[in-house]
């Protein structure tokens, strides 16, 4: 812990300092409410930008929390499936572009509750070892199978 002195009212007055700051190394002149917001928008200090300028998945009115992506060998290239958790507990799995000129594509959308049980997902991780995907809630956690082709009908 470092003891900084404590300035006098006389040489507060003389060094001219602005009422709510903090004058000392490379904080000089940062005010209580720059403190604040520096540790309000603590996360976007090193923000990561984009590749692209279009978004490779939107959707009218629904708000994504969080993300998880799983890399998929296919037959002559590497696949990123995006998982994306929505604001009101489902998740949407995106296949994404596979080039500059083609859109992803949402390939479903898995809803863990029944539309008046949905929960806000905490967390969303997926353990490659297992093939799963683990969504995490305030007071539980589901896993899902990467690979759901049993969930789905093959046409004949």
């Amino acid at each position: 812990m470092v003891k900084r002195p404590i300035l006098a009212l006389g040489e507060l007055l003389r060094s001219r300092a602005q009422c709510g700051t903090i004058n000392s190394g490379s904080y000089l002149n940062l005010t209580q409410r720059n403190l604040q917001d520096a540790q309000k928008f603590l996360l976007m200090h090193e923000v990561v930008q984009p590749v692209v300028p279009v978004p490779y998945f939107m959707e009218d009115n629904v708000r994504f929390t969080h993300i998880a992506v799983d890399v998929v060998q296919g037959k002559d290239t590497l696949i990123h499936i995006i998982y994306l958790a929505t604001d009101y507990g489902t998740i949407r799995k995106v296949l994404s572009p596979l080039n500059q000129s083609t859109g992803s594509c949402l390939l479903e959308e898995i809803e863990l509750f029944p539309p008046r049980k949905r929960q806000p997902i905490r967390s969303l991780l997926i353990l490659h070892s297992r093939s799963e995907l683990y969504v995490g809630f305030r007071d539980q956690v589901i896993k899902i199978p990467l690979k759901r082709c049993r969930y789905h009908k093959s046409r004949e």
